[in-house]
């Protein structure tokens, strides 16, 4: 298995929703970003899936920590992903929060750790989380 993720946007339920390809915000925004799990070794858009990865569910009492990335360790940012919708165990979101603001900026890697009992995957999206920086107007 090849653990990662899809960008969801307009989530109001566990089958209302779209497939995106980054999530935008600006820096010190709160917000909640929405993903579905994914099996990306299968399913490839090589051969011609859109989206490409299979939905992964993964057992009920599973855990995701996430890592929101920055070349500075002490601006990473790490917290557990929650399960809003128990009819479907693919969907998760984290909660960006205003106290993250100057910590990350760009385009950060997000790492992914899945527990589910005893087996432990980890995961990675790379440049789906564009968090712009905040300017002073004159």
């Amino acid at each position: 298995m090849l653990l990662s993720a899809r960008p969801l946007r307009d989530v109001s339920g566990v089958n209302s929703f779209e497939v995106d390809q980054v999530w935008e915000t600006t820096e010190g925004n709160e917000t909640s970003l929405y993903f579905q799990l994914i099996d990306a070794s299968l399913d490839r858009s090589s051969d011609g899936f859109s989206p490409s990865g299979r939905r992964y569910m993964p057992a009920a009492s599973s855990s995701l920590s996430v890592v929101i990335d920055s070349l500075d360790d002490a601006k990473r940012i790490t917290r557990y992903a929650s399960q809003p919708y128990a009819q479907d165990g693919s969907i998760w979101k984290l909660d960006i929060l205003s106290t993250d603001a100057g910590k990350v900026k760009g385009t950060p890697t997000l790492r992914f750790k899945l527990v589910e009992g005893s087996k432990v995957t980890y995961g990675s999206l790379k440049g789906a989380l564009l968090i712009s920086e905040v300017r002073n107007c004159p």
